[in-house]
């Protein structure tokens, strides 16, 4: 007796459109699940960014409290606009060879020099009090869904 059904191999036409369906189903969102991943790192890799440009500056400016140079140390701070942004000397002119890789990615910063404070980071009635300085970096960067995000680093410094 002959058989009339042959093994065949491969597959019909009606398995074909269910595995196209089922793909067609399935890779959207796989896809924005990728995109978010993606979107997540970029955030988290400009934050770390962010963090060592705010860091590097910060140490620059503990560096320059405790310089034996006349013309850095606490003093200095009294004139911020001096302190940062002379041509040669200042801050940011000796920091912009540091910060050119930063930069080159997008980021941006600024410092700001604060009053003398007391402890409490407010300006005291007693003089004798008012202390301290608050030096904020603020660092600049555009987020993965291009939202411009804006980092504050402070600390707080005295006289050593």
């Amino acid at each position: 007796m002959k058989q009339c059904f042959q093994k065949r191999s491969g597959f019909t036409l009606i398995e074909v459109v269910i595995a196209v369906v089922v793909l067609a189903l399935a890779v959207p969102p796989v896809l924005n699940l990728m995109d978010s991943a993606s979107a997540g790192r970029v955030n988290a890799i400009n934050t770390t960014r962010a963090t060592c440009l705010s860091t590097a500056v910060l140490e620059t400016v503990l560096a320059d409290l405790t310089s034996t140079d006349s013309s850095l140390g606490f003093d200095a701070l009294a004139d911020s606009a001096a302190y940062l942004d002379e041509p040669t000397t200042g801050l940011y002119a000796r920091l912009a060879p540091i910060m050119a890789s930063y930069t080159d990615v997008g980021l941006t910063y600024t410092v700001e020099i604060g009053p003398l404070v007391s402890a409490n980071g407010v300006v005291s009635g007693d003089t004798g009090e008012n202390i301290f300085r608050v030096v904020t970096v603020n660092v600049g960067f555009v987020s993965a869904n291009s939202a411009s995000f804006m980092m504050p680093v402070s600390i707080m410094v005295s006289e050593l």
